[in-house]
């Protein structure tokens, strides 16, 4: 037994040795047809050491490894020991989750730097019936594609209700479902409201929203329902206008139009346009509470400046205007600007804002203060009687009166 073990190990396998006595073994490529350096991917200590395959320059293949495939270990694609027998498509690594629904080409949503790529998803989202914008771009696509089959993105509905069915009936504030609310939630709701609950409704141009009416709630005017609203301002406001006493509209009969005096900026100050009046507000006036000339109502109010300045009228002492016998339509000496100075123009009777007699005082003419009508020329001048008449003798009708020398020189000129 033995001697027949020797005589074995001395015979030379077949196939084991080589011509001209070299030694080893000839073993096959298990890889194929491919002419690389073994010690690429492997060294002597490990055969199976598979870190080193990282340094290979995989574009000499033809297809560059990108992204994600970077980092992916030769076996997750090359699972046959040949490493041609391999795919290049998408689907030859990736199992297709949307059944073949979405066509072929994965690389119209997803690309090698990340397997799910939401920029570009959403910038191709713009292409359906329903863009992604406002709040919907921050959306996760698994919020509204999760039908029976995950991630089944085909026949997805893009009406709103269908995604926003529970916030509908959720709602109580106001209630959507009681009040007979429409599904159509674009009505109320915008896609770039912050919150599903800051709605985006337009009222219609019956009753646009305006100044503070835009932050009030729905319930503030709803609170008997939506249908039949009415748009006239007392019926929001009947007690505002019964509670007013500065002034007191109800009793002062005021028009309940608030749009008359008020706006939706804000319920004070008045905005009355008292220019659309017999009696345009002027100069002082425009600054006057309205009580200063309506403390009697604002009904019949006189628009004579006298029915308000009497009592100017009568405590004015230079010059007296009550003893003078003044006439009461102050406008012709007074303007709404200020009570004084007075601006009554002398120069239609008598010149006293140019010439000679410019700058004189009212009391150096009209001597007698009870008596405006009443005027003096000799006591101002050197007019002694005797030159006068001298002067005068041949003047037919001459009189030695100041009535007489304003009768001849009505300007005040020689």
């Amino acid at each position: 037994m033995k001697r027949l073990l020797l005589i074995f190990l001395m015979i030379p396998l077949a196939g084991f040795g080589q011509e001209n006595g070299s030694a080893g073994p000839r073993v096959g490529n298990p890889h194929g047809d491919m002419k690389l350096d073994c010690m690429l991917c492997h060294t002597e200590q490990s055969w199976d050491e598979e870190g080193r395959a990282k340094e290979f320059d995989h574009t000499v293949t033809g297809y560059a490894l990108e992204g994600l495939h970077q980092h992916a270990r030769c076996r997750d694609c090359h699972q046959e020991p040949v490493f041609a027998h391999v795919g290049t498509a998408c689907a030859d690594c990736h199992q297709d989750i949307h059944r073949g629904r979405l066509g072929p080409s994965c690389a119209d949503c997803h690309n090698p730097a990340g397997w799910v790529d939401r920029d570009q998803m959403r910038r191709d989202h713009d292409a359906t019936a329903l863009p992604l914008v406002g709040a919907h771009e921050r959306v996760d696509c698994d919020a509204c594609h999760s039908g029976a089959v995950s991630s089944d993105y085909v026949g997805t509905p893009f009406d709103c209700f269908a995604c926003h069915a529970d916030n509908y009936h959720a709602t109580t504030s106001p209630d959507h479902e009681s009040s007979g609310f429409g599904t159509d939630c674009i009505k109320c709701h915008g896609v770039f409201s912050a919150t599903w609950g800051s709605g985006d409704f337009i009222h219609s141009a019956a009753f646009p929203l305006t100044g503070a009416h835009r932050f009030l709630e729905c319930l503030s005017c709803h609170e008997d329902g939506f249908a039949g609203t009415p748009t006239d301002c007392v019926a929001c406001h009947r007690d505002d206008y019964d509670g007013s006493v500065d002034p007191a509209h109800l009793s002062a009969g005021f028009s309940t139009d608030c749009r008359a005096c008020h706006t939706t900026s804000a319920w004070k100050p008045a905005t009355f346009d008292h220019n659309t009046t017999a009696f345009p507000l002027t100069g002082a006036h425009r600054t006057l509470d309205c009580l200063a000339c309506h403390d009697s109502g604002y009904t019949g109010t006189p628009t004579d400046c006298f029915a308000c300045h009497q009592a100017e009228y009568d405590g004015t002492t230079d010059p007296n205007h009550m003893a003078s016998d003044f006439p009461t339509s102050c406008t012709n000496c007074h303007s709404t600007s200020s009570w004084i100075p007075s601006t009554w123009d002398h120069d239609p009777l008598f010149p006293i804002d140019s010439g000679a007699h410019k700058g004189i005082s009212c009391m150096e003419c009209h001597v007698v203060p009870t008596n405006y009508s009443a005027f003096e020329c000799i006591l101002c001048h050197e007019h002694p009687r005797d030159d006068m008449d001298a002067d005068h003798r041949e003047v037919s009708g001459y009189e030695y009166l100041s009535s007489e020398c304003f009768r001849c020189h009505p300007r005040g000129t020689h």
